[in-house]
């Protein structure tokens, strides 16, 4: 019984290691952590084993940030030769948190279907720009001036939908609080509707695009591309995880992120957090997920926030 006891209490601490982050700061110092979001300006995090207080970095300041399995993010040195002391982390005050975001921990389940990107394939083999016998997730389309990733597949195999090889950190709407109405982009399966409904409520309150960036980032990549809805920008993040949120294929990430870079793109991050042009059913929130296999998959919060955007084209 003892044993037994101190066996259980070895595998919890065993866990519990395993469990950290790896935060390395630009001046040699490694932190165990536990990460809790990424944007294009900062990351926070709490210290490991501890919930609160939160702590912010930016990210001028982190070399890279280590995960329990390995994956790793590394971020850009400035440009800049000169260093400068590094800060310390400031906890975030009670004034300065966010509400909490309503968390939604089941699946958008795909209106198409899924084919996963052959193991036995080499990212280069899967560049293509035409495929008589049909196309394969994680091939690059790139015919007649439309050029992207596909992330989805109807059953044909020769049509689906892609996504854009660049990525940008924008906000779903900037308009003041208080001018933030819900406009009706709450389709969950086809972001091209979501952006008609955007347009015409643009249109229709004498409004700009400038209003809504995520929506202008994608617009301006010319007709047809749109914000995805949450279902499609979930699907594109089960297609990186190799076909399961549950468990993880690095081998398939790296191939998918390796035929993105060859076509000159920017590879998909595992952490960093993307919009989808579907509203929440409160007004100041729209849906947002990940690239990873950490629940909750689906979250709502501010549409005033800035997270990564990738635009969505059918073929």
């Amino acid at each position: 019984m003892i044993f037994f006891a101190i066996l259980v209490l070895v595998i919890s601490i065993t866990n519990s290691a395993m469990a950290q982050d790896l935060l390395v700061k630009r001046n040699g110092e490694q932190m165990r952590v536990k990460v809790l979001k990424i944007t294009k300006k900062k990351v926070e995090f709490v210290r490991h084993g501890t919930e609160l207080p939160v702590y912010t970095l930016p990210i001028s300041d982190i070399d890279y940030i280590e995960y329990p399995l390995g994956d790793r993010d590394t971020f850009n040195r400035p440009a800049t030769t000169q260093t400068a002391p590094a800060p310390t982390p400031k906890p975030v005050t009670k004034a300065e948190e966010p509400k909490e975001p309503k968390r939604w921990h089941g699946a958008v389940a795909p209106n198409q279907q899924f084919v996963p990107i052959k193991e036995e394939s080499k990212p280069e083999e899967s560049v293509t720009t035409n495929k008589e016998s049909g196309y394969t997730i994680g091939d690059i389309y790139d015919k007649d001036g439309l050029k992207g990733v596909i992330v989805i597949l109807n059953e044909d195999r020769q049509h689906g939908v892609i996504m854009s090889l660049d990525e940008a950190c924008l906000a779903w709407c900037k308009l003041h609080r208080k001018s933030t109405l819900k406009i009706g982009a709450d389709d969950k399966n086809d972001g091209a509707a979501n952006m008609e409904v955007v347009e015409k409520y643009i249109r229709n309150n004498n409004l700009s695009w400038s209003d809504f960036p995520a929506f202008e980032w994608c617009r301006a990549k010319g007709e047809g591309w749109y914000l995805p809805s949450i279902s499609e920008i979930w699907n594109a993040g089960t297609t990186f995880m190799g076909g399961s949120r549950t468990v993880g294929n690095r081998r398939y990430r790296k191939s998918f992120n390796e035929n993105i870079e060859a076509a000159g793109g920017t590879p998909l991050s595992s952490i960093m957090y993307y919009h989808s042009s579907t509203e929440d059913k409160e007004a100041l929130y729209s849906m947002f997920t990940h690239m990873n296999s950490e629940p909750p998959y689906i979250q709502s919060g501010y549409k005033a926030d800035d997270l990564f955007v990738r635009a969505f084209h059918k073929f």
